[in-house]
C-alpha cells in the first residue's frame, strides 16, 4: 500500500536574490535550475490544484501542507499568487494549509496583505547575528542579507504575523549566541537546520572541526531552552528529539521518519524527491513525473528512487542496523547518507553528532517522563 503524501514544497520562483554559499540548489552538485523557467507559469500551478483535489478526493479526509518555496517565492508578483490561490480554492478548498518560506529581504505591504488575505503562516530563514548571518548568506555580489532580513522579519512580527525562523547551523559558530539573539528578535518558533551535505564533501566543508560539531552546537541551546521551561517557545528538532525517545511516531526524516511523505514541485512542474538530494549527484531528486501529465498516486511509474523514499524507505547500512538508536534517528537524512563508493549504504555524515545529541535529550529529560510515555506535545515549529 503506497504512504500518503502530506505536504507539497511548491518552487513558485526558480531563481534567487540571494546566493547563500552552503546553498543545495544552487551550488552544489545538481545544477538542473538552469534549465527550468525561472517562475512558475499559470498552467502549472492550476494543474497543481486539480492533482491536490484529486488526490484528496481519492483519499477521503486528507488534507496536505503546501510551502511556496523557492529560490526566493517573494520574488513573484504577490498579486498574480492572489489572483492563483482565489482560483484555486474551489478545488482545494480547506484540504490545504499554506506555508510561504522566505528570506525576507523582499517583504513588502502588499506581500503581507496577500499572507494575511490567505491566512499563509510564514517562516524566515536566518542564520544568527550579523557576523554569523553574513558569512554564508550574501547577495550575488557578495553583500551580506541581514539588515534586510531582519527589517522584513519585523515587518512580518510587526503585521501581526507568528512568524517561525529556520536558521542552518553552523558548526563553526556558538549555537546558545545564535539562540539568544533569535529569542531578542522576538521570535517564538524556530528551527535549526542541520547543514545538509554528503560523505564525498564533509571532509572539505567540516573535517576541521572535531567529530561532533553540530551536537554542540545544538546542546547548549537545548539546556537553555529546557531550563526555560516556557510552552510558547518551540524549537522543532528538540520536540522530535523528545517525542520520539518517549516512543511517539516520528514526524521528520531528520529524526526517525523512514518515508519521506512530502513531494516537491518545480517551476515547471515536475515531481521530485527530497530537494536536498541535489548535495549527492546531478539529477539525484528527479522522477521523471510531472504535474501536467501525473498525479500523486503516480510515483511507481517515474525513477524508481521516488516512489522508494516514499512508500518503503531507504535500507539501512549495517552500522545502523547494529545501532541502538536505529529506531530513534531512523538512519538520519537520506542525503546525508550518500557517498559516491557506497551509495546511500553509510551512515549519516552527522551520525556522531545524533547519537550525542539524543543522549544528551535523554538524560536529560528522563527525571520527568516514564519510559515509553510520550511527552505531551507542545507548539509545532516552523517547518
Amino acid at each position: 500500500m503506497n504512504s500518503l503524501i502530506n505536504g507539497l514544497v511548491v518552487k513558485i520562483a526558480e531563481r534567487c536574490n540571494l546566493n547563500c554559499t552552503y546553498c543545495y540548489m544552487y551550488n552544489h552538485a545538481d545544477q538542473r535550475y538552469r534549465s527550468r523557467p525561472a517562475f512558475m507559469s499559470h498552467e502549472v500551478f492550476r494543474a497543481l490544484a486539480r492533482r491536490i483535489s484529486q488526490y484528496c478526493d481519492a483519499h477521503p479526509g486528507h488534507s496536505m501542507g503546501f510551502v511556496f518555496h523557492g529560490g526566493e517565492p517573494m520574488l513573484f508578483d504577490p498579486r498574480v499568487l492572489d489572483e492563483w490561490i482565489t482560483e484555486a480554492a474551489p478545488l482545494v478548498g480547506r484540504q490545504v494549509a499554506y506555508t510561504i518560506q522566505t528570506n525576507a529581504t523582499l517583504v513588502s505591504d502588499e506581500w503581507i496583505e496577500v499572507i494575511k488575505k490567505h491566512r499563509l503562516r510564514t517562516s524566515v530563514s536566518i542564520d544568527g547575528p550579523p557576523e554569523v548571518h553574513d558569512a554564508f548568506r550574501v547577495d550575488h555580489k557578495g553583500r551580506g542579507s541581514y539588515e534586510a532580513t531582519v527589517a522584513g522579519l519585523r515587518k512580518l512580527l510587526g503585521a501581526g504575523l507568528d512568524t517561525g525562523v529556520l536558521c542552518v547551523i553552523n558548526p563553526q559558530q556558538a549555537g546558545l549566541e545564535v539562540y539568544r539573539h533569535l529569542r531578542s528578535l522576538g521570535v517564538r518558533r524556530m528551527n535549526f537546520l542541520v547543514p545538509d551535505v554528503s560523505h564525498d564533501f564533509k571532509p572539505r566543508l567540516y573535517g576541521s572541526l572535531g567529530p561532533t560539531p553540530v551536537a554542540d552546537y545544538l546542546i547548549p541551546i537545548f539546556d537553555e531552552w529546557l531550563a526555560e521551561d516556557d510552552p510558547d517557545v518551540s524549537i522543532r528538532i528538540f520536540v522530535e528529539a523528545i517525542r520520539v525517545l518517549q516512543g511517539a511516531s516520528p514526524l521528520t526524516d531528520t529524526l526517525g521518519k523512514a518515508t519521506q511523505d512530502y513531494l516537491i514541485i518545480d517551476t515547471d512542474g515536475s515531481i521530485l524527491a527530497n530537494d536536498a538530494l541535489k548535495v549527492c549527484f546531478d539529477g539525484a531528486p528527479e522522477s521523471e513525473l510531472n504535474v501536467l501529465r501525473h498525479g500523486f498516486d503516480d510515483l511507481a511509474s517515474g525513477h524508481p528512487l521516488l516512489a522508494q523514499l516514499v512508500n518503503e524507505g531507504m535500507p539501512l547500512c549495517a552500522q545502523c542496523e547494529e545501532c541502538p538508536e536505529r529506531n530513534t534517528c531512523g538512519g538520519g537524512a537520506v542525503p546525508h547518507r550518500y557517498s559516491r563508493a557506497n551509495g546511500f549504504m553509510n551512515p549519516s555524515v552527522w551520525c556522531a553528532d545524533m547519537l550525542k545529541l539524543l543522549g544528551h535529550v535523554r538524560s536529560a529529560i528522563s527525571p520527568f517522563f516514564s519510559p515509553g510515555v510520550p511527552a505531551p506535545e507542545r507548539t509545532a515549529a516552523a517547518d
